[in-house]
């Protein structure tokens, strides 16, 4: 494995999340007030909508490529231990990833 890709991903998991948790705060208490303001930074609600709705898909990705990357330390965690607790959060985990996708639909 090549460490610099690690963390190369990993600083991106951290600029991208700080980005996504500022526009979210941004969207939540500058753009909450009454009345509203025309822009932020020259960017409409809409705008930064759109932004923190990208930067999610973003964040996702790059979740699931540091855990691509690191899928046999996972294998060999689960294996290893073969700890109850273990496996428990490994499978509510991915019961929570692929809740919304496979719930019902409304």
């Amino acid at each position: 494995m090549n460490p610099w890709i690690d963390r190369a991903v990993n600083l991106a998991m951290l600029w991208t999340g700080s980005l996504l948790a500022g526009s979210g705060l941004l969207m939540e208490f500058r753009f909450n007030e009454k009345p509203r303001p025309a822009s932020v930074w020259g960017l409409d609600w809409t705008a930064w909508a759109t932004l923190h709705y990208l930067l999610g898909y973003v964040m996702i990705s790059l979740i699931g490529l540091h855990l691509w990357r690191h899928r046999k330390w996972w294998w060999g965690a689960l294996c290893r231990q073969r700890s109850l607790a273990v496996w428990l959060v490994f499978l509510i985990a991915l019961a929570l990833l692929l809740l919304p996708v496979l719930g019902p639909q409304p």
